[in-house]
């Protein structure tokens, strides 16, 4: 089988080296995409003719599928992963709503989000976001923030606390 294998391969790598030899000498004219498509159909001849002449070498009754394939009983312990994403999530849920306080023209100080990810749990969600500001603000502005966040994240504005230092 290994001999086949090998000689078949070899046919076909001279094949090709036979077919880039001719193309390489074609002068660019109108006959050439004819004469590389009757190489194209030689080299299909050539990966193909060995399968067809020896067709009681390559039986496929013969094989056994069971020892090509393997059975892995690994049990993967995703727990880890959903903590790393709930934890991306987070931090990145942080920084959206800091942006949001500083292209306002404040300085956040510290915000935190208080939420529960998993969505198996019976109060998942955002419970509770808190922002310190450290410049003086206006209330209509923090309230005109505090709606884009809620309407963003689809929750209810007084879950959104501002604390002006």
């Amino acid at each position: 089988m290994i001999n086949f294998l090998s000689s078949w391969a070899e046919q076909i790598v001279l094949a090709v080296i036979i077919a880039t030899i001719i193309e390489l000498i074609l002068p660019n004219s109108k006959n050439k995409k004819y004469i590389q498509m009757v190489i194209g159909i030689y080299i299909m001849f050539n990966i193909i003719s060995p399968i067809i002449k020896n067709k009681d070498i390559l039986s496929v009754e013969e094989i056994n599928i069971e020892n090509y394939t393997t059975n892995s009983e690994y049990v993967i312990d995703q727990s880890s992963m959903d903590k790393r994403l709930e934890k991306i999530y987070l931090e990145e849920l942080e920084e959206n709503v800091t942006a949001k306080f500083e292209d306002a023209g404040y300085t956040v100080s510290k915000c935190e989000i208080d939420a529960e990810l998993d969505t198996t749990q019976k109060n998942a969600g955002i419970h509770n976001i808190s922002v310190k500001i450290k410049s003086p603000a206006e209330q209509s502005e923090l309230d005109k923030i505090k709606t884009e966040i809620a309407t963003e994240y689809e929750i209810e504005e007084t879950k959104i606390s501002v604390i002006v230092k």
